[in-house]
């Protein structure tokens, strides 16, 4: 674990807060120390599945056993963190050792899945449930934001709409996001590369080497600040 000082940011959604930092990157240590209880009272049947209204969560596999429910978005960011740790590990090793590309680019991967990902599932998050945008005669709800707008479009617009800030307006941060969800998107949407024409892969294993990933971090990052500590009530 990397010693960087820790950085508290304050965001608006539950359980927990969110420290982007070490040495508690997620504030989620608590959660891998001992924070598991029995079911003494048998509220819940053995080998049931069940999810309690306060949080806590049973498995099939774990019947006896109960845990509290952590923001999913503290793991993708988490995986975030992990994943460019092993970057700055590989990309210093990697150079008397060209065997580890292949995991160097399996991070850069999960990196760059992971980070929108998370910062995708913030903003779905803190929007309220009784959300309306209102787009010349049509009105937009939550859910149909949620499914089918752009990452970008929800910034822009309901973002903006809801806090008055306007992310974009940072040329340099936004460019950086793009680029982030541009490599994203092609690594979801992959295309198929023709056996005689590797073109289209070897284009995207280039950009994903070439990412300056403590930047993109730090772009995620800020966005999450700048949105969760907005003055104005989300």
């Amino acid at each position: 674990m990397s010693e960087l000082k820790s950085n508290q940011i304050q965001v608006r959604f539950k359980p927990r807060t969110l420290n982007l930092e070490p040495k508690d990157i997620l504030n989620i240590s608590h959660l891998f120390d001992g924070e598991i209880i029995e079911d003494p009272l048998k509220r819940h049947e053995p080998g049931t599945t069940f999810v309690m209204n306060h949080g806590d969560i049973g498995s099939v596999k774990f019947p006896n056993i109960m845990f509290p429910a952590p923001n999913p978005i503290e793991f993708y960011l988490f995986s975030t963190y992990k994943s460019l740790e092993e970057i700055r590990r590989l990309e210093v090793e990697i150079k008397n050792d060209v065997k580890k590309i292949n995991l160097l680019l399996l991070q850069n991967i999960n990196f760059c899945i992971f980070s929108i990902t998370s910062l995708e599932s913030f903003i779905n998050q803190i929007i309220p449930s009784d959300f309306i945008y209102n787009e010349k005669d049509k009105r937009i709800s939550k859910t149909e934001i949620e499914s089918s707008w752009s990452i970008e479009n929800k910034i822009k617009k309901v973002i903006k709409n809801l806090t008055g800030i306007n992310i974009a307006e940072d040329y340099e941060r936004w460019i950086g996001l793009m680029e982030l969800i541009k490599l994203r998107d092609d690594i979801i949407h992959l295309k198929t590369a023709q056996p005689s024409d590797f073109k289209s892969y070897q284009n995207l294993y280039k950009r994903l080497l070439d990412n300056n990933y403590e930047k993109s971090y730090e772009i995620i990052k800020e966005i999450i600040t700048i949105i969760g500590t907005s003055s104005n009530k989300i």
